[in-house]
């Protein structure tokens, strides 16, 4: 039986006027209860405040959870809980966000949105089999992994079965192995059923091929940029390569082609976008630095270029392997199979269906000694900065985002969402962008740069460095330090500090960083100046203030022992360090502290 729980106007008023009080004027947000511990299917009304001074407001709160697979949350606030297991509920308003614990028990209950799925289906009718999600949208051209399991007897959920799949009508697309749940679309828009079949059971799910405006006008514009450019390729040997730290140069060959015809006289142009790895001769002879990494290896001729990576690893950095899970969560909270993975391996994202299509092509390799423990990753489309359309095939970001993912990491053992969760060594990963999207925003791709998106902006990944972008293959990559939303934007639009500096101003600069036990915050002012100098976590809150008065023109250095307000020691993780100078600021940096 669901229940709803419901607060008491008069109990609701007194929380209102503590609030009030205690906030004293300045903006907060809170839920309005304690931790969660709901049984699968059970319902609960969430109510959360806001007060900014005199206003208070309850309506108009967005919630979620993290993941998505514990419950969804509707229009009126009610909660369902879903799949059983720990997590977080989070409330978000304007720029601020609260959370409190999350955990459903039991067994796994069917959401009445399941129920709509399947009308004509009897819940109790077990043993079956069922395919998620239950509506497919894919591509023309496109593969795409589907997932289905296998429920007993006894309502158990088995995911281990090998089924039979196929598809009708077969003009459609194929499942080039009937044992595979890999899903290959054809090259005309259609409709029809993708059918998982186990002994004599089986289920179907609906399933639309589809060409998008986007991929329709860029397939003109290739037709039209390539008129009299028809029959003229190039490519690298080897293709993109994963090697280890030590290993022999490496002899890159280039050939262009004109209809077919090589051309044996072509001077190439060698280069590599990252020479702290590795260098490259006019030959294309390549000698590794002794450095991990990733580096493209580039060749350009006349008017043409082209691209490949080079993954360096060493495997000698920790000899204690840890696990790695990746979990793919569709926006209604269904989960798609886990892809299990371990330290030195890379994630190739592929086959995913929509929204998560937009990510197919990109790339996460997890290095050696990147993390100390098991982990599972939660991977999702960020609901704050994108838009979905049952109706679409296509995910619109706003804020002139190109492309975008939420990351969310919990230790496996642990109850508890991580955010940000931070890595012994940066991972390394590859995003797709669509070019078409980005020439409709006049943007230069080699403007691109990978972000963390927060409450207080967007902080590139690398303070400050640039991600490298292969324009002939629309990739982005970058070295990440830690996962939490990432996004891809242009990067003079993508900060939300306002750059009030001259050239000549001499900013912040913190060292050591990461740091343990104290750092150093040095700054430079060309005149007297009120300065504010203060440390804020991921959730905006103010942890420390380091300065604050009016400081003379020359050097000044300030020392942060990694405590709070209350002289009490900070967690461990990233924070926000703002420099503001009479009134403005003037920039922000990371500081990431590792106890």
């Amino acid at each position: 039986m669901k229940q709803l729980y419901i607060f008491s106007k008069n109990l609701l008023a007194v929380l209102l006027l503590f609030f009030a009080i205690a906030t004293n004027g300045q903006e907060s947000l809170t839920i309005n209860m304690g931790d969660i511990e709901l049984s699968a299917g059970q319902d609960t009304l969430l109510i959360a405040t806001y007060i900014n001074g005199e206003d208070t407001i309850t309506d108009g709160i967005k919630w979620n959870t993290e993941p998505g697979s514990l419950g969804k949350v509707n229009k009126d606030g009610v909660l369902t809980a879903g799949q059983p297991g720990t997590g977080l509920l989070i409330a978000k308003y304007k720029d601020l966000r609260a959370n409190v614990n999350l955990t459903v028990v039991g067994d796994s209950k069917k959401t009445d949105e399941d129920n709509d799925d399947d009308e004509d289906t009897d819940e109790n009718d077990y043993p079956k089999v069922k395919i998620v999600p239950g509506s497919i949208k894919v591509e023309v051209g496109d593969s795409v992994e589907l997932y289905a399991f296998y429920v007993d007897s006894f309502d158990v959920k088995i995911d281990t079965m090998t089924f039979l799949w196929s598809v009708e009508p077969i003009t459609i697309g194929e499942f080039p192995d009937a044992e595979s749940s890999m899903f290959k679309a054809g090259d005309t828009p259609g409709k029809g059923l993708v059918i998982a079949q186990y002994g004599e059971l089986a289920d179907t799910a609906k399933i639309e091929i589809y060409e998008s405006k986007r991929s329709k006008e860029k397939k003109e514009k290739e037709e039209h940029q390539n008129n009299g450019n028809s029959g003229k390729q190039m490519t690298i040997e080897p293709g993109d390569m994963v090697v280890y730290t030590g290993a022999e140069p490496i002899e890159y060959t280039a050939t262009y082609k004109t209809n077919g015809n090589k051309h044996q006289d072509a001077d190439f142009i060698w280069s590599v976008s990252d020479t702290s790895i590795a260098t490259i001769d006019t030959l294309g002879l390549l000698t590794l630095k002794g450095e991990t990494g990733m580096t493209l290896v580039n060749v350009e001729y006349s008017n043409f270029g082209a691209s490949v990576e080079l993954l360096v690893v060493d495997s000698t950095i920790d000899m204690e392997v840890n696990s790695i899970s990746i979990r793919r969560v569709l926006p209604n909270g269904k989960e798609l199979k886990a892809k299990n993975l371990k330290e030195g391996d890379s994630y190739k994202i592929a086959g995913l269906p929509y929204p998560l299509n937009l990510l197919n092509g990109g790339m996460i390799h997890f290095p050696f000694g990147c993390i100390n423990e098991d982990i599972e990753i939660f991977m999702i489309i960020p609901e704050k900065y994108s838009e979905l359309n049952d109706d679409s095939t296509e995910v619109e970001f706003n804020m002139d985002i190109v492309t975008g993912v939420e990351f969310s990491v919990k230790p496996v053992g642990s109850d508890t969402i991580v955010e940000p969760y931070m890595f012994t060594i940066p991972v390394e990963l590859k995003l797709i962008y669509k070019s078409d999207l980005i020439d409709s925003l006049g943007i230069d791709p080699q403007d691109l740069n990978m972000f963390f998106a927060d409450s207080s902006g967007f902080v590139e990944v690398e303070d400050g460095q640039i991600a490298v972008v292969d324009t002939a293959r629309n990739r982005i990559y970058a070295s990440i330090i830690h996962f939490s939303t990432i996004v891809v934007k242009e990067k003079s639009t993508a900060t939300s500090v306002v750059e009030t500096a001259t050239p000549e101003d001499n900013l912040l600069h913190i060292y050591p960083n990461p740091f343990s036990h104290s750092t150093t915050i040095q700054f430079r002012l060309n005149e007297p100046a009120e300065t504010n100098i203060s440390v804020y976590n991921l959730l905006g809150q103010k942890i420390q203030v380091l300065a604050d008065g009016e400081y003379p023109e020359g050097l000044h250095k300030i020392v942060w022992n990694g405590d709070d307000l209350n002289g009490s020691p900070a967690t461990s993780g990233m924070y926000l360090c703002r420099f503001i100078k009479n009134g403005e600021v003037s920039e922000v940096k990371r500081i990431i502290l590792n106890k």
